[in-house]
């Protein structure tokens, strides 16, 4: 559903920390252990862990720094019981030196925690014993928008619910003409005691609804043999269609996905093959035409071009999942957040499902389904480049011809010109062909559309978008907080390609300036304040102020949101765990 585009906009979702200047003890540097000490081939006998609270509360916090932490940041420092199942190592095994920086990544995968570092020390008995020493994010997520001097929305959160591995959200949104919005979502890490994530999603829009389940164990590194996914969604939606001079029209369609995948890896040093079995149902029923969700509700559509445009199916495959993984991190500062660390791969991982349909569940639809996942890296802690594309394409019935493309991807390069200056390029990419779910790809969409012409009523079949960024250390309020600005401009386009009121447009282009914040210093979450302002036409509005948090240094790319709707398959993303 797509309302009417309002003259100011906050986009929702604002995320904010609250800086509160205590006197907290600078944290111990989060890097390898420089002793010399050397663990190779000697048993481990014990893994001892060390958690400590965010940094601006410190290490040995007063009791109005603890209280703080309890009833401010609604923190508790992070339990042993969170961190030991992504710990890749157990008592009574061989040590190497070699993997210790890899233990210590995939814990510090977990977003909860912020740094983390292992070390082996000399345990007196010819043994060692592994030292975890964690330090956490500050967990509260707070978040709202306003618009003509009113609540549109609110949301609420906790991403460490006492220190347990549990997020948990909560989000409001004004309905106006319709039911008001709300949404809970939930996620946990170290489900029973494993290194699991269960994650639970559940939407009451406007119109329609929202519900996702799943669970999975994630390949996060080359140190585990096994990795599985089981899940899926039931999607109630209004599917909007932009247009120029008109209002959005609106497509209810219900859909259903639940997959399930596993593989195992055959390694060599260095790299591995994974492969193993995936299934998936899908069911798909979307209305006969379309409507328009004006502001006073629901009306019939003035023209017939959603008319019977797209056919009801149910279909259930089955098949491989197969990849190749040749990778190794790189301990960098500063490519996505201010200063915060973060791991980035290089080599390369590539990822394939071949599924076929068959005749089980009720099947109207036997076609086959082929996807594939490609991610690449390379460069150094100074200039790094890396580049990630992810496909799908199915035969339309049991024809040789082929339909229901869907491609999307992300070619960046990050230069650290200094170490208080990060300059960011990056070309993003989306396209359908010959579709059978409701797309399109909007310039104005607010995430991946271009900054300053959030609303706007330019959309395609397919949508590419230059970023150019310059990001830079302004000033650092000693142990409390970090603050930088950044320079950028968006360039975009769209294609028309077969979607409904696609259009091919020239290039637009937005400038603009942002102010950032890394609460504590080095954190890896970003609060950013953003105004954009379009230099091209066809922006709704002359400014625009969006106001959020992101963590964008646990990945490389995501799909954008309105592509992944229309996705067919099991993401073999799921199942491999992805950069």
């Amino acid at each position: 559903m797509r309302l009417r585009p309002q003259r100011i906009v906050v986009v929702p979702a604002i995320a904010a920390t609250v800086v509160v200047m205590l006197g907290a003890r600078p944290v111990g540097a989060q890097t390898p252990d420089s002793s010399g000490f050397h663990c190779d081939g000697r048993t481990i006998s014990a893994i001892e862990i060390d958690p400590h609270p965010p940094a601006i509360i410190g290490r040995d916090p007063s009791a109005f720094r603890r209280a703080v932490q309890h009833f401010l940041f609604q923190s508790g420092t992070t339990r042993e019981g969170t961190i030991r199942p992504f710990i890749l190592a157990h008592v009574g095994q061989k040590c190497e030196d070699a993997w210790l920086p890899e233990l210590a990544r995939v814990v510090r995968a977990q977003p909860y925690l912020s740094a983390v570092t292992i070390r082996a020390e000399d345990d007196g008995s010819n043994g060692v014993r592994l030292v975890v020493e964690t330090v956490d994010e500050v967990p509260i997520i707070i978040g709202g928008g306003v618009t003509h001097g009113g609540l549109s929305n609110l949301k609420y959160g906790n991403s460490n619910i006492g220190g347990s591995g549990l997020l948990a959200s909560g989000q409001w949104r004004q309905g106006r003409a319709y039911r008001d919005g709300l949404s809970l979502s939930m996620r946990q890490f170290g489900l029973f005691d494993q290194p699991l994530v269960a994650d639970l999603g559940a939407e009451r829009d406007p119109l329609g609804g929202h519900f996702t389940f799943d669970v999975s164990r994630p390949f996060l590194s080359d140190l585990e043999r096994i990795a599985w996914y089981a899940g899926g969604m039931h999607d109630n939606t209004y599917r909007s269609f932009v247009r120029q001079g008109a209002a959005a029209l609106s497509l209810p369609i219900t859909r259903d996905v639940w997959s399930t995948g596993a593989v195992a890896r055959f390694g060599w040093r260095g790299g591995g093959a994974m492969i193993g079995p995936v299934a998936t149902y899908e069911r798909s029923r979307p209305a006969a035409d379309g409507v328009i969700a004006s502001d006073s509700g629901l009306v019939p559509p003035d023209v017939m071009v959603l008319e019977n445009r797209y056919a009801p199916y149910r279909t259930f495959r089955a098949g491989l999942a197969g990849g190749l993984r040749w990778l190794n991190y790189m301990h960098v500062q500063g490519f996505d957040a201010l200063l915060g660390e973060q791991d980035v791969a290089r080599g390369f991982q590539i990822a394939a499902t071949a599924e076929r349909g068959l005749s089980a569940f009720s099947a109207t639809d036997q076609s086959s389904l082929v996807s594939l996942d490609f991610y690449s890296g390379a460069g150094t802690p100074r200039s790094f480049v890396g580049i990630a594309m992810r496909g799908e394409e199915l035969p339309a019935g049991g024809g040789d011809s082929w339909s229901a493309a869907v491609v999307s991807g992300r070619l960046a390069w990050y230069l650290r010109s200094s170490e208080r200056r990060t300059f960011e390029a990056s070309t993003e990419f989306s396209g359908g062909w010959r579709e059978r779910l409701p797309l399109q790809l909007s310039l104005g969409d607010a995430v991946s559309g271009l900054r300053g012409y959030n609303g706007s009523a330019i959309a395609g079949g397919r949508r590419a978008v230059l970023r150019l960024e310059q990001r830079q250390l302004a000033f650092s309020t000693g142990r409390f907080a970090q603050f930088g600005t950044a320079l950028f401009t968006d360039i975009g386009k769209t294609w028309s390609g077969d979607v409904p009121f696609g259009e091919t447009t020239v290039a637009r282009a937005s400038v603009g300036v942002g102010l950032l914040a890394a609460v504590p210093p080095k954190s890896r979450r970003l609060l950013r304040a953003d105004i954009a302002v379009p230099v091209t036409g066809g922006a709704p509005k002359h400014w625009v102020l969006r106001v959020f948090a992101v963590d964008a240094t646990r990945f490389f790319w995501r799909d954008p949101s309105d592509v992944s709707p229309v996705r067919a398959g099991a993401p073999a993303s799921s199942i491999f765990g992805w950069p």
